[in-house]
């Protein structure tokens, strides 16, 4: 009985131990995915930053921000149709996700996808949702691909978009542009 008290009262005393001594560490897979599958002339390319201001910088673009999102003709730049208000997270690690009123809710879901840091005040930023049917069946999906450039004090950001819309077999079947002007949400 002695024996096992001690045994379990020293492992105990070991895990303590190790937990003090060894701090955690936290890790995004996603964080530097992108740098990894850029090219070396694409690096060079870009402003020379050390890792850490990349992160710094990557992290002021997080947070949720209301955007009002203009259609425009993807030819000759021109406002097409009404402007409507839309909400996106964009999350430490680069994901994001996305909700727009452009559609109603019942015919589409709400958006998930990816966002990066490119350099100086400047991301991008890819997502998706799920368009339905009136009946419910699964019409296809819409993707967008995002570029954003912050304000110099960080609480607002202009963006272009072009955008697809895919049938439930992944056909295009049509596509668009569209401005955006955001404002972060406090």
């Amino acid at each position: 009985m002695k024996n096992t008290f001690l045994k379990t009262f020293g492992g105990t005393l070991l895990v303590i131990l190790m937990l003090t001594m060894f701090p955690q560490i936290s890790v995004s897979a996603q964080e530097d995915i992108i740098n990894e599958e850029k090219s070396d002339e694409q690096m060079e390319e870009q402003t020379p930053e050390d890792s850490s201001a990349r992160r710094a910088n990557a992290r002021k673009l997080e947070g949720s921000w209301n955007v009002l999102v203009t259609p425009r003709n993807c030819q000759t730049g021109v406002p097409m149709g009404t402007t409507t208000p839309s909400m996106l997270t964009f999350m430490r690690g680069g994901t994001m996700q996305e909700t727009g009123t452009r559609i109603a809710p019942p015919l589409r879901a709400p958006g998930h996808g990816v966002w990066s840091y490119q350099s100086r005040r400047n991301y991008t930023a890819t997502f998706q949702f799920f368009r339905f049917n009136a009946d419910g069946t699964l019409a296809g999906r819409q993707i967008v691909i995002q570029q954003t450039t912050l304000s110099q004090n960080g609480n607002s950001f202009t963006s272009s978009a072009t955008g697809q819309v895919l049938d439930a077999g992944g056909n295009i079947i049509s596509s668009g542009c569209s401005n955006g002007v955001g404002t972060r949400f406090e």
